[in-house]
């Protein structure tokens, strides 16, 4: 089998007589080139020796470009990889299969973030004075490398960490007012009587920064050992392909940028890890995400809107399906009407729609091209009704052994189907630390079954405003009529360090809850509360309550078969239990 330590050999005897330098780290121009010529020359493995490898980006796309590559691994332990320009991608992998990559360190050059201290605020909030701490961009101003809307958070100065009950901050204008100041102008009113700011607060603002690894369109892709700082946007992202992609990485925090005296607060500007529209859903082991700006992992598909229908045939956009496919359809108030296998698909090069969505979305999703496919069987389907497709939405997903830490946003957000959360310890997420809940804002699907939640710890979550629970099975918008979330399984997992409801069901039908273990801080909430659910059961749960508790933990509403309500839950406290 040839391997790249030959291919070298060779490229080194051709250096003699061509004078083109090898690869080190004093040439990092040549290290896409040399991955692509070592695969072409039949290498299944380059070892790309150790070292800090500063990259410029090409005219166009990510930092580096790695596509249409088999049965090859791209060992790259000992190397640091740095990204010249925080407003590109890093390493992009397209149309791959079989490949791995592993052990490199990657970051950004300079943080696609930046962050302050607050100096003053407006009487009515409606703007923040802020003074950019040592070593951080100073170009808030640039639209460039931030958005005149750009989104900021708020921390705590002692911990450094994000500021309980503080609403996310979205700026209107930016005014510099000197070499490192900046008066941030907001869309709404932010002051003290609204939300827990005060002048000495450490604030992060987002910049507009993309993603250090993409994965589109590929197989079997393994990263096993990479660790990402300062990354734009997601630190990952897989898009499409056949799927089954492993990852095991951590994505942390950077060191201090030259000049700062501070360490960073973020160590992405948004997901740590983010799956659209997989057919074989991600395989994540062993992973340690902290710091992020937004979500730690998030796996769904892509709603199509429907713009016709006539007996078993749909006009939709967006497509994703293929013959053979599972087609779940969604009326309006999100609820679902049915499922069919598609059986043909077809494009509609000449169809024209002017109609717009009456629902609520981020952006306009009704768009072309459209496609007409045929289903099995006919579905009562009309206008604004969305069509899911589970068989690219990240199906048999596998989350199991990772460790996810104080960040901003949910620790899981999944809306994929026959998976499983297994041994994960989600401490410190601002929102929900596992939730199951499709989002028609942002266009991702859908509702979830066959799901197993196992052996999880879930500690110090939901702790930014209007937060329904630490664990949530739910609509975005409002609970529905109907199954949506169907055969879930909530088994021997540990909630501790909540001040809120632990468990939130809704939207949901045939649900197991067995030998979980909730440790209460706080008393006034039940643990547990139902709303519009069907078929839930409840079996050797307990509740460690800090004193006698009244009542039933349990708060149930509009809710049906409920079994193991009265004895599936026992309380207990220092007498014992009941």
């Amino acid at each position: 089998m040839k391997v790249a330590v030959v291919w070298f050999l060779f490229c080194a005897a051709a250096d003699l007589a061509t004078g083109t330098p090898q690869l080190t780290p004093d040439h990092p121009e040549l290290l896409q080139r040399a991955i692509l010529e070592a695969y072409k020359a039949g290498a299944h493995r380059i070892t790309v020796p150790p070292g800090t490898y500063r990259i410029t980006p090409p005219a166009n796309g990510p930092h580096l470009q790695i596509a249409d590559l088999s049965d090859f691994e791209i060992d790259a332990r000992g190397v640091y990889l740095i990204f010249s320009d925080q407003t590109r991608g890093g390493i992009e992998f397209r149309n791959c299969r079989n490949v791995r990559f592993r052990g490199a360190q990657i970051a950004h050059q300079v943080p696609p973030f930046t962050q302050g201290v607050i100096e003053g605020i407006g009487w009515t909030g409606k703007w923040y004075d802020i003074r950019i701490e040592k070593g951080y961009p100073t170009n808030l101003d640039n639209p460039r490398y931030f958005s005149v809307h750009t989104l900021a958070h708020l921390f705590d100065p002692q911990s450094r960490l994000l500021k309980a009950k503080a609403y996310d901050l979205s700026s209107e204008r930016i005014q510099r007012s000197g070499q490192d100041r900046f008066r941030v102008y907001w869309n709404r009113a932010s002051g003290p009587m609204l939300h827990p700011v005060s002048v000495g607060d450490l604030i992060a603002f987002r910049g507009s920064g993309l993603h250090n690894i993409t994965v589109i369109d590929c197989a079997r892709v393994d990263l096993t050992g990479v660790t990402i700082y300062n990354a734009g946007n997601f630190a990952i992202w897989e898009s499409g392909g056949e799927g089954e992609n492993h990852y095991s990485v951590t994505v942390k925090r950077g060191s201090r940028p030259p000049g700062a005296t501070t360490d960073p607060l973020l160590s992405s500007t948004a997901d740590a890890f983010h799956s659209t529209n997989a057919r074989k859903g991600p395989v994540l082991e062993r992973c340690d995400f902290e710091g992020m700006a937004d979500d730690g992992i998030a796996i769904h598909g892509t709603y199509s809107f429907v713009f016709q229908a006539n007996g078993n045939r749909l006009v939709i956009n967006q497509n994703t399906f293929r013959p053979g496919d599972p087609l779940r359809l969604m009326a309006v108030a999100d609820r679902p009407a049915g499922d069919a296998v598609v059986e043909s698909v077809r494009h509609l090069p000449d169809f024209v729609s002017r109609r717009k969505s009456r629902r609520n979305t981020r952006d306009d999703n009704t768009g072309g091209p459209y496609f007409e496919v045929a289903l099995n069987h006919p579905l009562p389907a009309d206008f604004d009704f969305l069509a899911s497709n589970p068989a690219a939405s990240g199906r048999g997903f596998v989350l199991r052994g990772n460790r996810i830490r104080n960040h901003r946003a949910r620790g899981m957000l999944l809306k994929a189907e026959e998976g499983l959360v297994e041994d994960n310890v989600i401490d410190g997420s601002s929102m929900g630390g596992i939730v199951l809940s499709s989002e028609v804002w942002w266009n991702e699907a859908s509702y979830s079954r066959n799901t197993v939640i196992r052996g999880n710890t879930i500690r110090h979550v939901a702790y930014a405003p209007a937060q329904r629970g630490a664990m949530v099975i739910a609509n975005t918008e409002a609970p529905v009529v109907g199954c949506g979330h169907q055969h879930i399984s909530i088994e021997q997992n540990v909630f501790e360090r909540l001040d809120g409801v632990n468990l939130y069901l809704t939207s949901a039908c045939d649900v197991s809850v067995t030998g979980n273990r909730f440790v209460e801080e706080l008393q006034g909430n039940p643990v547990i509360r139902l709303i519009g659910v069907n078929r839930v059961r409840f079996e050797s749960n307990v509740v460690i309550a800090p004193g006698p508790k009244r009542g039933n933990p349990i708060e149930a509403t509009a809710s049906t078969q409920l079994e193991g309500i009265e004895t599936g839950i026992r309380v207990c406290v220092q007498n014992g239990c009941r």
